[in-house]
């Protein structure tokens, strides 16, 4: 068994990575601040990843490409292996990112000021997609109940009334749930009953923590294949969003024989030379490299846990069942949202995601990514520590 240093320590500056160097406008000047924001990892891409790359690269032509027969096979067994999902060539199209899927989705399926729903706190980009889209943005905020988001399903049933379609997050980002077959199966039958489409976004699946078990949510009851698009991703589980490469998936005949021309005459089918065969390494080779990821990115919410307990308890984590990101509440601190991020920035020389980017719910809340070294992690916390310190004695 190939056993892999996640630990490696990899600078990323000046590498052109947004990470890293699309922060400097961010950062007062003179201060040096750990970036620890938007969701991708400071691991390095998987080596047979690269090496897929490196062996497309020896051919001297880059020209329009195709989606392979080895990218669709790994795609099939891959969703077959993971989640016992039986997927055909015909029932899924190459997309180029979750972000843009969703852009399409939303002019296929809806026309200006139709209503879209969401459940904030969750994914910056898709309010913004649906604004953008021109669409009316509804909302059905989930509650918090014992550290724990839950849907507020009387409240989805009213608010379903609006919409036209719902955009799903499963598992959460950035509550880290790993929604259940019963709770998935609840929104479908809902958005059955008001007659809305569901379009999934499954990107954080792979990166579930056992004993969870991700379950699509087209599998979640027999209704769900009517109205559920599954939109996944190798990107976060095998860090590869730079590469840009989703899967489209879709079970009803009649909705794929409209929709997916729909997607092919706007170009959205067209993958970049480098995509297919990254993403088919990714499934063909990547179950050690996840094992071995996802083992360290435990230890990592373990450290950040055991970390608050004992030297910052007046800050509460939402525990994650899934992915390499952490929800914290900083509301003791007593600060305003624009306060909280100046003074993680300033203060203690770190940068989170800002909760209320989430939207509803998230005011007061920071979303920290722990898809790093702990070295850096530990960094971090302890400027953390020290800067709260110092906020509470004055």
């Amino acid at each position: 068994m190939k056993t892999y240093n996640i630990d490696a320590d990899i600078c990323r500056k000046n590498s052109g990575c947004t990470k890293y160097d699309a922060i400097a406008p961010f950062i007062p000047k003179g201060h040096e601040v750990i970036p620890l924001w938007i969701a991708d990892m400071d691991f390095a891409t998987p080596p047979f990843v690269l090496d897929a790359i490196r062996k497309r690269l020896e051919h001297p032509v880059l020209g329009y490409s195709i989606p392979t027969d080895e990218y669709k096979n790994a795609v099939i067994n891959w969703m077959k292996n993971q989640y016992n999902m039986e997927v055909s060539p015909e029932e899924f199209c190459y997309t180029p990112g979750i972000v843009s899927g969703i852009y399409k989705l939303l002019q296929f399926l809806t026309d200006k000021k139709d209503g879209v729903l969401i459940c904030p706190p969750v994914y910056p980009p898709f309010s913004a997609v649906i604004r953008n889209a021109e669409r009316t943005l509804v909302e059905a905020p989930l509650k918090l109940e014992n550290n724990r988001f839950e849907v507020d399903f009387d409240l989805l049933d009213e608010k379903l009334k609006s919409a036209k379609v719902m955009i799903w997050c499963h598992p959460h980002n950035p509550g880290g749930r790993v929604w259940s077959q019963e709770e998935c199966a609840k929104v479908v039958k809902l958005c059955r009953k008001h007659n809305v489409m569901i379009i999934c976004d499954e990107i954080h699946a792979d990166l579930t923590f056992t004993p969870k078990k991700h379950q699509p949510m087209v599998l979640s009851c027999p209704e769900a294949a009517q109205c559920v698009i599954t939109l996944q991703a190798p990107s976060k589980a095998f860090n590869m969003p730079g590469v840009v490469g989703s899967q489209l998936i879709v079970l009803e005949p009649e909705l794929r024989q409209r929709l997916f021309p729909y997607l092919e005459n706007s170009g959205l089918q067209i993958g970049n030379s480098c995509a297919f065969p990254a993403i088919a390494s990714a499934y063909n080779n990547g179950k050690e490299w996840l094992d071995d990821t996802l083992r360290y990115i435990q230890d990592n919410i373990a450290y950040v846990r055991e970390f608050l307990s004992s030297q910052l308890p007046m800050l509460e984590m939402i525990e994650p069942e899934a992915s390499f990101l952490i929800f914290i509440n900083f509301k003791a601190l007593n600060l305003s949202d624009e306060e909280l991020n100046r003074f993680l920035l300033e203060d203690a020389g770190v940068m989170l995601n800002p909760g209320i980017t989430f939207g509803t719910g998230g005011e007061g809340w920071m979303r920290l990514n722990i898809g790093t070294t702990r070295k850096r992690l530990e960094q971090a916390m302890k400027q953390i520590k020290r800067a709260v310190d110092k906020l509470l004695s004055k």
